[in-house]
């Protein structure tokens, strides 16, 4: 198989992780638009992170000293064929260079009950 190809799962689509990373300060923001384009994101989960590295910025003076920027990671399995639409959407209502994405493929997908 192709690496960049995502395998088949029974009876579903090809899946993709979509993960964002973004500041802490747009995070309702995201929320907000997440539950807005639920058809595409039928669901996500996010976590407190912290950035570290050069193509990060520190907005405020308590991240410059602590030389590391407060963010949040979501991230929602979906449909690979949906990706591109989320971006589209997702460019139009928080138009930020500090937001950042990546997909990784889904190999396997499922609940253990």
């Amino acid at each position: 198989m192709n690496p960049t190809e995502t395998p088949s799962l029974p009876g579903m689509p090809p899946l993709v992780a979509l993960h964002l990373a973004f500041p802490a300060a747009i995070e309702e923001d995201v929320v907000d638009f997440c539950h807005e384009h639920s058809s595409l994101l039928p669901g996500f989960s996010m976590f407190a992170a912290e950035g570290f590295g050069a193509s990060g910025r520190l907005l405020t003076a308590v991240e410059t000293v602590m030389g590391r920027s407060r963010g949040r990671v979501l991230f929602s399995i979906l449909a690979a064929a949906d990706v591109d639409a989320v971006l589209v959407a997702l460019r139009r209502a928080i138009p930020s260079a500090d937001v950042a994405y990546w997909t990784t493929p889904v190999t396997q997908f499922g609940r253990l009950a």
